[in-house]
């Protein structure tokens, strides 16, 4: 047993109080003459040592109370394990949830303002010999906080949610870095995290590699109540066929968290600040509803919207932000050796414009291109070609460079060594090897693995029909600056581009030519070849959505990288940017987009760039984590529930079970027992006789 506040037992010298009393009223028998009569002599003497021996006990009795009273004051503890780790100073480090999900309401308030209060009351535990640190997280922890306990209180009462997911991990690992034995060797290390126990995140802890050194680890959360959520969990827009005055449907998923069932929910879309369409869903208790909106765009270029969720306890996401591009015209040239070189592709896209009223083709000879021809080109398709002339290839790799798009199909009776040394170069990394299969080779051919491709590309194509039959083709040599669009079956690379300059250069492993494979009779190619003509005309990076916390890298087409550039963020707070190279190519960095909504980048009073940033909505499922699955990823942990008294919990671990509660207990016994054994005796009646 040891003694919170052991200068308190100084006051043990209260305990002779009683004795001190008890001598100053202890008189001198006087002596009253009286009939000398024995038996009554015997009588007084057998009562006199009666009270004489209760008066001895209400002493003991009284000082036993008032010694116990003082004891309390003094704050006694006991440990099982007789082991006083507190009488070492401790480091603390408060870990402290910023996550979206803390700004759920309660009707007691927000879950944020509960963990506020839970701080403010931890830090009035700690002494001046303690070290403190305070950091909050939530996809990234900030550097943590140091000081004294009134600047700590200020600094988190200024806190607020962000509008990041939680990164447990991270959080974890900067904490073990806070609390290194090597910085803190003769303190006891205390970890406190303050936190929602939403379940995002927890699971990804279990094979992490977490710091063990802690002395002692707590999980401070609010009340486990239930927290239904409604969210948005996903929009999506076709990426293909988009043109103004066309119908366009705009996929949407709902998610449901909740015990019950949500009924007549209201759904809203809007476009350029405009509400195009509204609907009403039912939603199951838990689960993920599918609904669509359609809507014909007024005009053309890049458009922004959201679809918005009615309000509920947690506001933030029900509301996501999506962007869609609608070209004004996309031209495409088509340029061959000969006039047959390009007759499958242009009887494909002829197809495309009949449905496309942005897209436009046209047709001619190698041999008549020029700067003038490609004025208003967006994407060049060679097809076929056997060699370039010096002049046109130098053409090519200025039109790639200032941001067009190239597509080469290369020729059947192709010279690889000289598309090696001198046609690719400059171009694109790729290199063409030897030849597989033989043309004209029916029984023996290649087909495109739907499995292997992930990009958008063929993210449809494949798995609606049956894909074209290869009899032959080249091997791409694979390269790191090379990406994938599409893989043969046994592996090897069908279609790859990269980037050059601020454009990019698609390269095929096949020629258009029907004794190589039968691409022009497949109802894969005239949607192939049209996407592939859309994709390399705008930027990649045109329709990506970014999640709040991410570092963001835009691509600026039309711009040096002299231009002044402004980031602009939904609140109107602007970022200035600098460009970096980034695998072949400039781009304008935003470090962290800390907002979701519709992000603007300027060039001047020019808008020359805008994306949607949201929050990831893994962080929506306010499910509970429970107790158990805590201890799976820490151990031994201490939990302070709902109405514990926070001090209490953490001195009784630190320094053990506080007994002041049991002193004052047993003194309030004892002073009744001292009232019973004082009372005054009953006169005794003797009869004579």
């Amino acid at each position: 047993m040891q003694f919170l506040n052991p200068a308190v037992l100084a006051g043990l010298v209260a305990a002779t109080l009683p004795l001190v009393i008890h001598l100053l009223h202890r008189g001198r028998a006087q002596p009253h003459p009286f009939s000398d009569l024995a038996f009554l002599r015997q009588l007084h003497q057998n009562r006199m040592q009666r009270v004489q021996l209760r008066q001895w006990l209400v002493l003991l009795l009284r000082t036993l109370v008032v010694a116990l009273v003082v004891c309390a004051f003094a704050r006694p503890t006991y440990q099982d394990s007789g082991s006083w780790s507190g009488t070492q100073p401790v480091a603390a480090h408060l870990l402290i949830d910023l996550s979206y999900s803390t700004r759920y309401r309660l009707p007691s308030g927000t879950l944020f303002a509960q963990l506020q209060n839970q701080v403010r009351n931890l830090l009035t535990v700690f002494t001046a010999r303690d070290h403190i640190s305070l950091q909050p997280f939530a996809r990234h922890p900030a550097p943590p906080l140091e000081g004294d306990r009134d600047f700590l209180a200020e600094r988190a009462a200024e806190l607020e949610p962000r509008q990041e997911a939680t990164d447990l991990s991270a959080a974890l690992h900067a904490a073990a870095r806070a609390l290194d034995p090597a910085i803190h060797p003769d303190r006891d290390r205390e970890l406190f995290l303050f936190t929602d126990l939403a379940r995002h995140n927890w699971d990804q802890l279990y094979a992490a590699n977490l710091d063990s050194s802690f002395s002692r680890i707590y999980v401070v959360a609010p009340p486990v109540v239930p927290r239904p959520n409604a969210f948005v969990a996903d929009v999506a827009v076709p990426s293909w066929m988009l043109a103004a005055g066309n119908k366009i449907a705009v996929q949407v998923d709902i998610a449901h968290y909740g015990s019950a069932a949500l009924e007549n929910a209201t759904l809203d879309l809007f476009v350029g600040g405009e509400r195009m369409r509204r609907q009403n869903i039912d939603l199951d208790a838990r689960g993920l509803v599918a609904t669509e909106f359609n809507f014909s765009p007024r005009g053309a270029g890049r458009l922004s919207g959201y679809v918005e969720l009615e309000d509920d306890a947690l506001a933030l996401d029900n509301r996501r932000y999506f962007t869609i591009d609608l070209p004004v015209a996309i031209t495409a040239l088509l340029l061959g050796d000969q006039p047959d070189d390009t007759y499958y592709p242009r009887r494909a896209l002829g197809a495309a414009t009949l449905s496309d009223p942005a897209f436009a083709v046209r047709s001619g000879l190698l041999s008549d291109l020029d700067a003038t021809t490609l004025g208003d080109v967006d994407v060049v398709v060679l097809c076929n070609p056997r060699r370039l002339a010096t002049a046109h290839k130098a053409l090519l790799v200025d039109f790639v460079t200032a941001g067009g798009g190239l597509i080469l199909f290369p020729g059947p009776e192709s010279d690889l060594s000289y598309y090696n040394r001198d046609f690719l170069p400059g171009l694109t990394p790729a290199r063409l090897k030897e030849r597989v299969g033989a043309p004209g080779d029916r029984d023996r051919y290649q087909i495109l693995d739907p499995t292997a491709s992930t990009h958008r590309l063929l993210a449809d194509l494949l798995a609606d029909r049956d894909g074209p039959r290869f009899y032959a083709s080249f091997a791409i040599l694979p390269a790191p600056e090379l990406s994938s669009l599409a893989r043969f079956a046994d592996g090897r690379l069908a279609l790859a581009s990269s980037w050059q300059g601020r454009g990019r250069v698609a390269v095929a492993a096949f020629p258009l030519d029907p004794r190589w494979n039968d691409l022009h009779l497949s109802g894969f190619f005239a949607p192939l070849l049209h996407r592939m003509v859309r994709e390399l005309s705008q930027p990649p990076d045109r329709r990506i959505s970014y999640l709040v916390g991410e570092t963001v890298h835009r691509h600026l087409n039309r711009l040096t990288i002299e231009a002044a550039v402004v980031a602009e963020a939904p609140s109107g707070e602007r970022l200035r940017l600098e460009p970096e190279r980034i695998e072949g190519q400039y781009r304008w960095k935003i470090p962290q987009v800390d907002e979701a909504g519709i992000w603007r980048m300027r060039a001047g009073s020019d808008i020359v760039d805008l994306f949607a940033v949201n929050l990831d909505t893994r962080e929506s499922d306010l499910t509970s984590i429970d107790q158990e699955q805590v201890r799976r990823v820490f151990g031994d942990v201490h939990f302070v529930q709902p109405g514990d008294d926070l001090r209490l919990a953490v001195l009784g671990n630190r320094y053990g079970r506080e007994l002041w509660r049991e002193f004052l207990f047993l003194a309030l016994a004892l002073l009744t027992l001292e009232q019973w054994i004082a009372r005054a005796p009953r006169d005794v009646q003797i009869q004579t006789t």
